[in-house]
């Protein structure tokens, strides 16, 4: 491909401008219809004195015209800040301004679009690095998330591997799930468009309702499903209590999350998708989506005798090494996962972030630490052992405790807290805030705090359960002791007052 990612869905436009582009929940939208939507958007930025080279914030609810939206913004030549609308207003306020996003596309009356103003209105405009594609905000460990810069380069880049690796052609109806904040969302969105594929961008009810979903993905004959396991999970479920099948698709797609090899293994024995192939996809967003690839066959799913979640082999957009102290490890060694080739450019307005984790090398090349730790098998395979820091995910979702953390102890009733992961009774990963109220707090603290993190977390981030203590435990060095918290937090119930002994 190599052309940028408008350049190619213009190619689109062109070959076939009565075709299917995007269903939604509205309507059928046609290749030409996107087009000319796109370039309504063009034109507003146009008229508002947007200089190609800025950042522009999008947000909208889920629909055809995020993808026309986007479209535009490129055409113009600047880079998109997205927003979802689903988010704390404060959220969605810092990520505008912490990218100096000064104009917002939003939907207008109709299909119309319009330009709002952002709270980065009275800032001087951020010119992000030449060629930005976007921006997309991860967690941050501090307590302020961190922008993602990528390049139309490495998304480019990354959608010709991606395509040329799975055969994707125009014959496939792609299944949209994921936020516009997820990065997973750009492979679901732009892979059909540059391929000249449809676009099935799944209503919200439906993410929220497994059957619902079940029945959609049958009715509209989906090829391709991209899902986190936790979701695919649920899916599973549903279509086993209605016996809803779906004999079309050809690819599913995990990623986000550990692979749950026995929902795989239990989706293939029940035949759902009888001439499916199933794939473990792994990346961090500072890889431009995916960075490895994996297929799950019933050996590889049955394997027990090694830990770890199988990834397999990099993606032809990146170079991948396995590092411990800078170094290249010996296959069977654990290693840091490095990644070089189409990666993020670094953090906006990061620079000593940027640093840490973007390493230069001697011969010039950059490459990107991930935090998480791989095994190298002998036939090259990869797999995945976790992080090697605190980072952890939450339905797909990058969380950093620490951002957590830092909005629990803002609570002005709350002298000391920390936030620790621990399966939920159906074996997810959940997140409790341990607390210590300050004195003279209300007896349902541990209620209403969750209420006070909603105004600035996204619901993923909002722990799902409040415990209260006397005291943090320690260790004997004087640290806190995890485990221990651990311990207290699956022991908690919701909102509990739980002490310590």
């Amino acid at each position: 491909m190599g052309d940028r990612v408008e350049v190619q869905v213009a190619k689109s436009i062109a070959g076939h401008p009565g075709r299917v582009a995007v269903t939604d929940s509205s309507r059928e939208v046609t290749y030409a219809e996107l087009g000319a939507a796109a370039e309504t958007v063009r034109h507003l930025l146009a008229g508002a004195g947007v200089r190609p080279g800025e950042l522009v914030g999008m947000r909208m609810p889920r629909g055809w015209r995020v993808y026309a939206a986007v479209l535009g913004i490129w055409q113009h030549g600047c880079g998109y800040v997205p927003v979802d609308p689903s988010y704390p207003r404060e959220r969605q306020e810092f990520v505008l301004a912490d990218a100096g996003a000064r104009l917002v596309v939003e939907s207008g009356p109709g299909e119309g679009f319009v330009l709002t103003e952002s709270p980065a209105t009275d800032r001087p405009a951020v010119r992000a690095p030449d060629g930005t594609a976007y921006v997309i905000h991860t967690s941050g460990s501090t307590g302020r998330p961190k922008g993602v810069v990528v390049s139309h380069a490495s998304l480019a880049a990354f959608l010709e591997g991606f395509v040329s690796s799975f055969a994707f052609g125009a014959d496939e109806v792609w299944a949209q799930s994921t936020s516009p904040c997820f990065d997973v969302s750009l492979a679901e969105s732009w892979a059909p468009l540059v391929t000249g594929a449809r676009l099935l961008a799944v209503p919200e009810r439906a993410l929220r309702e497994p059957r619902r979903l079940a029945g959609l993905l049958a009715e509209e004959g989906a090829t391709v499903l991209s899902q986190v396991p936790t979701v695919f999970r649920y899916l599973l479920d549903a279509a086993e209590r209605t016996g809803a099948s779906f004999p079309r698709l050809r690819r599913v797609l995990l990623a986000g999350e550990p692979v749950e090899p026995a929902a795989v293994s239990r989706w293939m024995d029940l035949g759902l998708s009888p001439d499916a192939t199933y794939h473990n996809l792994y990346g961090p967003t500072e890889g431009t989506v995916y960075a490895t690839w994996q297929e799950l066959t019933p050996p590889v799913l049955a394997r027990r005798d090694t830990a770890g979640t199988p990834i397999g082999h990099a993606l032809p957009h990146v170079d991948v090494e396995l590092r411990a102290e800078g170094r290249p490890v010996a296959d069977g060694e654990s290693g840091e996962i490095w990644l070089s080739g189409g990666i993020a450019e670094g953090y906006l307005g990061r620079p000593e972030l940027t640093g840490r984790a973007f390493v230069r090398a001697a011969d010039g090349r950059t490459w990107y630490r991930t935090g998480d730790l791989a095994v190298r098998e002998a036939d090259g395979t990869l797999r995945c052992l976790g992080r090697a820091d605190r980072q952890v995910k939450v339905r797909g979702m990058r969380v950093e405790p620490g951002e957590i953390e830092s909005r629990l102890l803002a609570c002005r009733e709350v002298a000391e807290g920390a936030v620790v992961v621990v399966p939920s009774p159906r074996g997810e990963p959940m997140l409790v805030a341990c607390f210590v109220p300050r004195e003279g707090a209300g007896d349902d603290l541990a209620k209403s705090l969750s209420a006070q993190m909603t105004t600035f977390l996204p619901s993923h981030m909002v722990p799902a359960r409040f415990v209260a203590l006397q005291g943090l435990p320690l260790t004997l060095s004087g640290k806190l002791d995890r485990s221990r918290l651990e311990e207290l937090a699956r022991a908690g119930r919701t909102g509990s007052a739980r002490p310590l002994p």
